[in-house]
């Protein structure tokens, strides 16, 4: 449902350096070095992907139900 190479910043905790991510990158642990002050940065991506997919679950539930109740009349 979403795009998965949609990016999101986020800003490093030390400096606030903001770093691009796809959302396909966002799951599990993460680690990399800041572009800014250089310091390791460990992130927890694994909330962030878990919140992701239930919206996705959610949505597509969502889209099955309001398609149930469209009435497509064809004439000829």
């Amino acid at each position: 449902m979403f795009d998965r190479n949609a990016e999101l910043e986020i800003p490093c905790t030390n400096c606030g350096f903001k770093k691009k991510f796809k959302l396909r990158e966002l799951k599990g642990n993460l680690e990399y070095v800041c572009g800014g002050c250089k310091k390791t940065i460990n992130l927890d991506a694994s909330k962030f992907a878990r919140t992701l997919e239930d919206s996705e679950k959610k949505l597509e539930n969502t889209f099955k139900k309001a398609f149930k109740n469209i009435n497509i009349k064809l004439k000829m």
